[in-house]
């Protein structure tokens, strides 16, 4: 296996995890917080796909799903291809009102431009320099490794909401 391909597997996985945690949620689930200082499972996930389709499409140099595919319309959002959750506020945070099925038809429409960018990608485009958030420049490979890392990262607080919200048996033994 070469490191696309690595990454392709990857994640998944981590997609099943997400799926078993969505599994049996309604809408209104998505924007329960732990406690008003954490970010609910809704904005987690649009976010952690917000960060694939910008990475995704900054290696490829294609326009983002989020804008091709009209997906900020879905989420009450503007068109804005650096609008990605960082940063916000727990004000923007509450005021993101994901649908389960908007998120997992962004979530689909995203990972399908992710599977088909990445058998595309050659050991010399993983060493492309490209351009990174704050004017910085950072090699296509290290952004696939910041996408793992995102996605991981998220995943994981997804799957505590999700137990925290329902209890350990949403989780197969």
């Amino acid at each position: 296996m070469d490191g696309p391909e690595i990454v392709a597997a990857a994640l998944g996985v981590n997609a099943g995890f997400i799926n078993m945690a969505l599994e049996g949620l309604t809408d209104e689930d998505l924007m329960k917080q732990p406690n008003d200082q954490c970010n609910p499972i809704g904005w987690t996930l649009w976010h952690q796909y917000r960060v694939e389709d910008r990475i995704i499409s900054n290696i490829s140099g294609q326009t983002q799903t989020w804008i091709d595919g009209g997906w900020h319309n879905k989420f009450g959002l503007p068109a804005d291809p650096d609008q990605a959750g960082g940063g916000d506020t727990l004000e923007q945070v509450r005021a993101l009102k994901p649908t389960l099925e908007n998120l997992q038809g962004y979530s689909a429409a995203v990972r399908e431009k992710t599977l088909a960018v990445l058998p595309t990608l050659s050991p010399t485009d993983l060493d492309r320099e490209l351009p990174a958030p704050g004017g910085a420049t950072r090699k296509a490979g290290e952004f696939l490794g910041i996408l793992m890392l995102d996605h991981f990262h998220h995943s994981g607080q997804v799957c505590y909401i999700r137990g925290y919200l329902t209890g350990k048996g949403w989780f197969p033994r």
